[in-house]
C-alpha cells in the first residue's frame, strides 16, 4: 500500500493486487510503529536525530551484518516516510517521545493516535481506497512473473512484463513494465524454515496472512539472489498458549522483570524482544511471567497490543507477593526472595545476577502478571535489493522491472533473532517503499518521455 501511494504521488498508474483484503497481515498483528530520524515531530520535542545515528543503531543491532548502501538509503527514507503519511496519506501521525526502546539512541519510534498495527493498516487501506491513480484487484494471488528478454543485457537476461495471477480462481495475466513484490516473509512455510532457520521451525507463529515464502520462489525462479535468510524478529512477550495477544515491548524499560516457573529471575530483562523470545522458550515449558505494578499497567494501556491483552483477560492483579505466587502457581518463598534481589538491584543500579542496565522505579503492589512466551514474528531474509529496491540477481546484477520489499526482501536485522532493532520491520517496509515508488514512477516519467520523442520525429 504504502508503496503503490508513494508511485500513485509521483504520477504512476498503479495496479495493486491484494491477496486476502478481509484477512489479517503481518502489519494488521504488529504494533505499528515505525521509525523516523529527523522528523518534524522530534525536532518539536527537542530530540535530535538524524539518519546516520539510525543507520548506526540498526548497524551496531546487527552485528554489522547488514548491507549498508541499502541501510543508508532506507535510513535516509525513514523521515521522508513518516512526512509522507501525515502530509500526502493524510494519516494522524504522533511520535512516542517517552519510549525508551532498547538499541535506540534517541526517541524516534512514530504510530498513528491508537498505537496499533491494526488501526494504521486500515488508515492506508483508506488512503489507497481515495487514491484515484491505484487501481485495486482483490483475491489476486500471484502465481508467476511474466519475463521477456532485455535487449540492452549481455546474453538477453530476462526482464518483467507482467505477472500471472489468480484472480478469483481464475488465471489472468497483467501487463506491467514493473512488479514490486510485497508478499510477506517464509514464517509460515516448513521447508524453509527448515533450510533456514532450523532453530524457529517449532516455534508459534504469531505473524499473519500467508507468510509462504511466495516472494522467494518467484524471485528464485529467474535467478534473484537471496540475503539474510537466517534473521528474524522473534517476540518474548506473547501470551500462551494461542499467542493471538502479547504484551508489547515497553514492559521491562518501565521496569518489569521475568520469572521462570521456578519464581526466579532467568535473563537481563532488558534485552530486546527478539532475543529475548529464545531465553523464554529455553524455561521450563517454554513460558515466564512478566511481573510489573500499576504504573506500568497505566503507561502501557496506550499500547493497543497492551490493552487487547488486557482485555482477553491475560493479565492478572494481586495484592501482595504471596497472593501473585498463589494465582500463577510458582514456588512462594523463592519468588519473594528473587523480587527483594531484583528490588535491591533496582536500589542500586546494578544487577549482579544478570548483568540488567536499566532499571525503572521500584515496583509497589498491587502487582500485576501474565504468562509470556517466545514466538516467532516474522522471518528478516528475502530477495536480495539495492538502494533502490530493485531485486539483484547473484551477479549483481538488476533484474529488469522487478522491486521488492517488506517481508519479501532483505531486511537490514542481520542474523538470528539478536539483530532486529524495534521498529526495523516497518522501517525497512516503508524505506524500500518509498525507494521503489520513487523509481517506478521515475522511470515511467523517462519511459513516456522517449515515446513523445519518438512520435514527434518526422516520419520518412
Amino acid at each position: 500500500m504504502m508503496a503503490a501511494l508513494v508511485a500513485a504521488h509521483h504520477g504512476a498508474s498503479v495496479l495493486l493486487l491484494e491477496r486476502d483484503p478481509g484477512g489479517p497481515s503481518n502489519l494488521m498483528v504488529s504494533g505499528g510503529l515505525f521509525p523516523g530520524a529527523g522528523t518534524r515531530y522530534q525536532a518539536q520535542a527537542g530530540i535530535a536525530d538524524d539518519p546516520d545515528r539510525f543507520a548506526g543503531d540498526a548497524h551496531a543491532k546487527a552485528g554489522g551484518a547488514v548491507d549498508p548502501p541499502v541501510l543508508a538509503a532506507i535510513a535516509a527514507q525513514s523521515a521522508p516516510a513518516v512526512h509522507f503519511l501525515a502530509d500526502v496519506a493524510g494519516l494522524p501521525i504522533k511520535l512516542l517521545a517517552g519510549l525508551s526502546v532498547p538499541g535506540h539512541s534517541a526517541a524516534r519510534l512514530h504510530a498513528t493516535p491508537a498505537e496499533s498495527g491494526r488501526e494504521l493498516h486500515a488508515l492506508l487501506r483508506a488512503a489507497v481506497s481515495a487514491c484515484t491513480l491505484i487501481h485495486r484487484v482483490d483475491d489476486a494471488e500471484a502465481i508467476e512473473l511474466l519475463t521477456e528478454p532485455d535487449p540492452s543485457s549481455a546474453g538477453g537476461k530476462p526482464q518483467i512484463r507482467g505477472l500471472r495471477a489468480s484472480v478469483h480462481g481464475q488465471r489472468r495475466d497483467f501487463a506491467a513494465p514493473t512488479v514490486l513484490l510485497a508478499t510477506g516473509g517464509f514464517a509460515a512455510n516448513p521447508e524453509l524454515l527448515a533450510e533456514y532457520l532450523p532453530e524457529m521451525k517449532d516455534a508459534l507463529h504469531i505473524g499473519a496472512g500467508a507468510n509462504d515464502g511466495r516472494a522467494v520462489s518467484l524471485g528464485r525462479a529467474l535467478g534473484a539472489d537471496l540475503g539474510f535468510m537466517r534473521g528474524y524478529q522473534g517476540q518474548g512477550h506473547v501470551n500462551p498458549p494461542e499467542g493471538r495477544t502479547r504484551l508489547g515491548m515497553s514492559l521491562p524499560p518501565l521496569g518489569a522483570f521475568l520469572v521462570n516457573r521456578e519464581g526466579r529471575r532467568f535473563v537481563a530483562e532488558d534485552i530486546g524482544p527478539s532475543e529475548l523470545a529464545a531465553f523464554v522458550l529455553a524455561q521450563p515449558g517454554g513460558v515466564a511471567l512478566e511481573v510489573f505494578d500499576a504504573r506500568i499497567h497505566a503507561s502501557a494501556s496506550t499500547q493497543g497490543p497492551y490493552r487487547e491483552a488486557f482485555e482477553a483477560g491475560k493479565i492478572h492483579i494481586a495484592q501482595s507477593l504471596a497472593d501473585l505466587a498463589h494465582r500463577f502457581n510458582i514456588p512462594r518463598q523463592t519468588f519473594e526472595e528473587t523480587f527483594a534481589r531484583f528490588i535491591a538491584a533496582v536500589a542500586s543500579g546494578h544487577d549482579p545476577e544478570w548483568g540488567r542496565l536499566r532499571f525503572g522505579p521500584t515496583l509497589v503492589p498491587p502487582l500485576y502478571g501474565a504468562w509470556v512466551t517466545g514466538a516467532l514474528a516474522h522471518t528478516q531474509g528475502g530477495l536480495r535489493v539495492d538502494a533502490n529496491a530493485r531485486v539483484l540477481r547473484s551477479d549483481g546484477s538488476v533484474i529488469k522491472g522487478l522491486y521488492a520489499a517488506g517481508g519479501a526482501a532483505a531486511s537490514i536485522s542481520g542474523v538470528g533473532g539478536a539483530g532486529y532493532l524495534p521498529g526495523n520491520g516497518l522501517a525497512q517496509s516503508f524505506g524500500l517503499a518509498m525507494l521503489a515508488g520513487q523509481h517506478v514512477a521515475a522511470q515511467a516519467r523517462k519511459a513516456s518521455l522517449r515515446a513523445r520523442a519518438q512520435s514527434a520525429q518526422p516520419r520518412r
